[in-house]
């Protein structure tokens, strides 16, 4: 099975890799959905930073604790469509396995950052509580201070070890999700468009492309289609300071040509069989295998949403903000 996955920064396109690679009978796509379980904050990077890089005695704990929180929160509830709308009971299943490989001791204690988590209240409050039981243990021979232990879980692996069951956790993840058992899986959102090196330790095969898109259009997006804040384009200074700061790794981070492709999504539009093909030969994919093209990624729909500065001529101050500081992101539209 192999891995394709893109990577993006917030609406600059990235279903429209999906959408490509849904046009194929070797590959399965789990569509829009975003399987983001490693680079997100406590999530596998995170805790590999922590059982590797800064173990100590109480690090590596609690970062197993908190992946394991969050992990229950990603498979979902009645409220929340999780990882559990496509894998059932696997995903939880499997990460309680890993757990359990990269952990070397589990018993009940306590920390600081334990009775943080219980709430404000209960922080206050824990002096107060502490010497009533210290009290109570006196008086009457027993240590109620165990009432307020919790799990902990204790972990000194080495780099290696902790590599290998984390390799093999995400591939039973990826082979759950590959229901067609196709050659090719195609995951949104897997892997971050930086820092991607740093991931690799954990694939045996994986394609990244990240996708990039016109400054001008993404704002334009936000301000008149997405509107949920997320990118903050409430004024034109503040969307190109985001804007130029979230791309700032790519002054200094070089991609490995052979796992990862920047593709502007502007490009499959106005040049997409150039586009198509120099996507499918990155991946190493047979275009004899592209039997629907154009059906679920067509380039004369999507075309509007490109070049929104002309459909939206109100915001003809903001664009030429855009364009005299954002100047090096900007795509060249046809005329």
């Amino acid at each position: 099975m192999k891995i394709i996955t893109c990577a993006s920064y917030i609406g600059t396109g990235s279903t429209a890799v999906t959408d490509f690679f849904s046009e194929f009978d070797n590959c399965y796509c789990t569509g829009e959905y975003e399987f983001r379980f490693i680079f997100d904050p406590n999530g596998i990077r995170d805790l590999e930073y922590k059982l590797i890089e800064m173990n100590d005695r109480h690090n590596s704990g609690y970062a197993i604790k908190k992946y394991l929180e969050y992990a229950k929160y990603l498979n979902g509830d009645l409220l929340i469509k999780g990882y559990r709308h496509y894998m059932g009971d696997a995903f939880m299943k499997y990460t309680k396995e890993y757990v359990s490989n990269i952990t070397e001791l589990k018993t009940e204690s306590w920390w600081l950052y334990d009775n943080i988590d219980r709430g404000k209240l209960f922080h206050y409050l824990n002096g107060g509580l502490h010497k009533l039981t210290q009290l109570f243990s006196k008086t009457y021979g027993t240590n109620l201070l165990k009432l307020f232990h919790v799990q902990a879980y204790y972990s000194a692996i080495s780099k290696e070890t902790f590599y290998k069951y984390t390799k093999e956790y995400i591939y039973k993840i990826l082979k759950c999700l590959n229901k067609n058992n196709s050659e090719y899986l195609m995951v949104d959102q897997l892997l971050p468009a930086a820092n991607i090196s740093s991931y690799f330790n954990y694939f045996d095969d994986i394609k990244v492309i990240v996708s990039e898109r016109d400054p001008r259009d993404l704002y334009l997006s936000e301000k008149e289609k997405y509107r949920d804040g997320i990118i903050p384009a409430r004024n034109v200074h503040d969307f190109c300071e985001w804007y130029r700061i979230i791309r700032k790794h790519r002054k200094r981070e070089v991609y490995d040509a052979d796992k990862v492709l920047l593709i502007h999504f502007e490009d499959w539009i106005y040049n997409y069989e150039a586009t198509s093909k120099k996507v499918m030969e990155f991946i190493g994919i047979d275009p004899k295998h592209h039997i629907a093209p154009k059906t679920h990624l067509n380039p004369e729909i999507s075309i509007e949403n490109t070049n929104l500065k002309m459909k939206y001529p109100r915001y003809r101050d903001d664009i030429r903000y855009i364009e005299e500081h954002l100047r090096e992101y900007l795509y060249e539209f046809p005329a």
